[in-house]
């Protein structure tokens, strides 16, 4: 007979898969220059979150853990992998920031500046 505990792992490896991601929840807002993606990420240390752009996307992948030693008496508070992928198109790579407060992820993305190319002129034959 299966634990409760049990059931809902079954249920979640059925809808994520079993070392499958989960999502988590972001804003993105359009700033002066570029965006802002806010993620709310409780729980999660600096040091186990990642942040890639590779190909006008940026990923966020981040892992909540718990102490795998320890004798829990009630283990409610999830622990898995999570991730976002977002696309983007130009920006500017270079200028990517973020920091993470209060379980809030800011990551400040700055579009291109358009190169001003010089002026051709045409040579008639």
């Amino acid at each position: 007979m299966l634990m409760l505990n049990d059931m809902f792992d079954e249920l979640n490896n059925f809808f994520y898969g079993k070392g499958g991601y989960k999502s988590f929840p972001v804003d993105l807002m359009e700033i002066e220059n570029g965006f802002l993606v806010i993620g709310e990420l409780p729980g999660v240390a600096k040091e186990d979150i990642k942040i890639n752009f590779e190909d006008g996307v940026l990923t966020i992948e981040a892992n909540k853990s718990k102490d795998e030693n320890a004798k829990y008496l009630i283990d409610e508070r999830d622990t898995t992998r999570l991730q976002r992928n977002i696309t983007f198109g130009e920006i500017n790579e270079e200028s990517i920031s973020a920091k993470l407060e209060n379980g809030l992820l800011y990551v400040t993305i700055k579009t291109k500046v358009p190169e001003e190319k010089p002026k051709k002129t045409i040579v008639i034959e």
